[in-house]
Parts: structure tokens; C-alpha cells; sequence
């Protein structure tokens, strides 16, 4: 199955966008499905850590397309409670998306054992669980319910190319499009399975940011302290020290006439 090129004008992508006049019942439904880990990594490598707090539904309405409305959005990660910092932020994380209607499906970590065959040397690593089966379950389950009209799937996993092959040929009147985090590239397993491709761009991403403070039930939610931008004095790193067997140099002072 060929992959279509990117021909939909979408909004957020030019200076301007055109008003649509379309009433929303005669819009296709999109839904919006993410790889929590693969979005999350991915921003990470753009070395701001700030654009972590975002607005996953508001994402969604800049990727699709004019004629389309969103109905859904569902976010698959896990927590792991050794790494207690992380742990603590993306628990705020996933409170402020619940308080923004987003469907957050959370695995968890297993630990085990690991060592290198070459030296025999052995630590304790940990494993994610579930977010892949998440993730698939909760296309298919919407699919079969008849929930939306095009799905829109963000991952680089080639193990969703069995997702991405289920729709087409189990619904093939719904559309499939894959969505590439900032920075990375189509899974090449998955595309022969769609309908279109999409790329996120940084500017998406600062265009639907989240507020620092999130209503989320009876709470409020705080954006967490490490996913804050960076302050370039109080974050910047000390004065490295002076060579070994330096000797201190003293100032003077001059007077020019």
C-alpha cells in the first residue's frame, strides 16, 4: 500500500489560516493516539525540557486537517518508582492531561537482572510494560466501536506497524495517519499501512503548551520545577577551578589621565 504525500492543509502550519464554515457534524472524527516514551524522548533531545508540559488534545487540533474535527485523545506511559523525581513530575504530568480530557492509559516497570556475556559483570535494569498493548488495544477498541474516521497515531515503534495493519485491512474505509515526534523519522514498517504522513515541528509544540497551573477535578496541578524553563544565570554551571599549582593574581588598580 502506497503512502500518500502530506497534501492536506492543516492549521498551525502557515501565518494564516483560513475560517471554516464547515459545521462540525459533517466533519470526519479524528482521534489521536500517543507513545507517551517516544513524544517524551524526543523533546528531550531538543534540549528543552519545558516544551515536556504540553497540551496533548491541543497538538491534536493542529495536526489534523480542516475538515476534520478531534473526538478523542488517548496517551499511553508508565510510571517507574525507582526513578522517584521523574516519577513525581509525570504523575503531575498525567494529572494535568486527565483535567484536559485526555484518555491516559498507564503500564508499569518490571525489574530484572541483566549482565554482559563478554565480562560477566551484572546489574539490575528495568522494563516497561504494557504502553505498546495500551496503545494498540485502545485503536482497535475504538475502531470496532466506530469512534472516529481517521486515527491519527504518533510513534516511531515498528511494533505498531501490526496496529497500523489492522485498521487498514479491518476498516479499510478509515483513514490512518502517522505522526512523527520532533526530530525523528517515520517507522518504515508502518508507513506502507497509511493513508498520510505528518511531522511535529518545534512550533507546534510551543503553540500548545500547557498553563504553569492546571484544573484538573478539584485540584489544581503545578507545572513540575524540572519541566520549567531554564533561568541562564541561576542555571548556569559554577566557575570551574583554577589549574592545580596556580598562584593567585591580584588586582590593581590604574588611574589614566
Amino acid at each position: 500500500m502506497a503512502v500518500k504525500g502530506s497534501g492536506q492543509k492543516r492549521d498551525g502550519r502557515d501565518g494564516f489560516v483560513l475560517a471554516d464554515l464547515t459545521p462540525p457534524f459533517l466533519k470526519k472524527r479524528a482521534a489521536f493516539y500517543i507513545d507517551g516514551f517516544n513524544l517524551h524522548h524526543s523533546i528531550l533531545d531538543l534540549g528543552q525540557r519545558e516544551l515536556l508540559w504540553l497540551d496533548l488534545s491541543a497538538l491534536g487540533r493542529l495536526l489534523i486537517a480542516r475538515n476534520e474535527r478531534l473526538v478523542g485523545t488517548v496517551w499511553v506511559s508508565a510510571h517507574r518508582p525507582q526513578k522517584r523525581d521523574r516519577m513525581t513530575a509525570l504523575y503531575a504530568y498525567e494529572q494535568a492531561l486527565r483535567g484536559r480530557g485526555v484518555r491516559c492509559l498507564m503500564g508499569h516497570f518490571v525489574l530484572h537482572g541483566d549482565h554482559c556475556h563478554a565480562c560477566g559483570h551484572q546489574w539490575m535494569d528495568a522494563t516497561e510494560k504494557q504502553s505498546d498493548v495500551n496503545l494498540a488495544l485502545a485503536v482497535a477498541a475504538d475502531a470496532a466501536a466506530d469512534r472516529f474516521d481517521v486515527a491519527y497515531i504518533l510513534t516511531t515503534d515498528g511494533d505498531h506497524a501490526a496496529t497500523a495493519r489492522f485498521l487498514k485491512e479491518g476498516y479499510p474505509h478509515k483513514r490512518v495517519i502517522t505522526v512523527a515526534p520532533p526530530g525523528r523519522h517515520h517507522n518504515r514498517q508502518i508507513l506502507p499501512w497509511c493513508d498520510d504522513r505528518i511531522s511535529i515541528e518545534r512550533r507546534m509544540l510551543e503553540r500548545a503548551a500547557l498553563p504553569d497551573r492546571v484544573k484538573s477535578g478539584r485540584i489544581w496541578v503545578e507545572r513540575p520545577q524540572s519541566w520549567r524553563p531554564r533561568d541562564p544565570i541561576l542555571d548556569a554551571p559554577p566557575p570551574s577551578p583554577p589549574p592545580a599549582g596556580s598562584k593567585p593574581r591580584h588586582l590593581r588598580l590604574v588611574v589614566s589621565n
